[in-house]
């Protein structure tokens, strides 16, 4: 057993937080991969099972941190994207060069382009993700700020006292921040994803350089003697 699989181990029955500081629930046991890696975290989110791949998981200390699946399948497309944006322009620059020849350009280009079209389709997919998640913490927030009004409404009555208020209402205020701050951090992705000038190149692969027997002809000059 690795020593990393044995790390995680010791978190089985103890609270994980997300990346925004909220408790997420507590974790009930991990997977491990046919290499014996770890492959997977489960926690219980208060009687709601949620299993945490690798790429989600990371450690502060001695606290488990699990990173949001929107931000993890964000990050992985706009790494994907740029690799193979670059990829292109690389092309472009080896025939331009004459470090390549035409043929292999052209099965290269093909390759790329395909793949491109892959990132195009779940371009769109992601879109749909990201907005539909901040919806969701949009009137998640909502809601909080809501039971905040019965909370100061009961307070402003004398029906609860002060100290309870207090504890409760930070307790509100604080999940409200988190939550819009989970929205924004998603907003910001969405902009990267519809508008690729900001901060990903544009979608629009590099101009083909013209094939070698359509390039221009070199002017030959034909010297008369007397």
């Amino acid at each position: 057993m690795s020593v990393q699989v044995e790390m995680f181990r010791r978190f089985i029955g103890k609270p994980a937080k997300d990346i925004y500081g909220r408790y997420v629930g507590y974790v009930v046991g991990i997977t491990l991969d046919a290499g014996g890696r770890l492959r997977s975290i489960g926690v219980d989110r208060g009687g709601i099972f949620e299993e945490f791949t690798r790429t989600q998981i990371m450690l502060d200390n001695e606290t488990l941190i699990l990173v949001p699946r929107w931000k993890v399948e964000a990050e992985k497309f706009k790494k994907e994207y740029g690799l193979t944006h670059s990829r292109f322009q690389a092309l472009d620059e080896l025939l331009k060069n004459g470090e390549i020849p035409e043929y292999v350009y052209k099965e290269l280009y093909e390759e790329y382009k395909s793949s491109m079209s892959k990132l195009e389709e779940a371009q769109k997919s992601l879109i749909e993700t990201l907005t539909k998640k901040m919806e969701e913490l949009d009137n998640h927030a909502k809601h909080l700020e809501k039971f905040l009004g019965y909370l100061k409404v009961q307070h402003k009555t004398g029906e609860m006292s002060d100290e309870t208020y207090k504890m409760a209402s930070e307790q509100l205020i604080t999940g409200i921040e988190k939550t819009l701050q989970e929205k924004e951090d998603i907003e910001k992705s969405l902009k990267s994803l519809t508008s690729p000038g900001d901060e990903l190149p544009s979608m629009d692969v590099p101009p083909t350089v013209k094939p070698s027997d359509e390039t221009e002809k070199p002017i030959i000059v034909h010297l008369q003697t007397d």
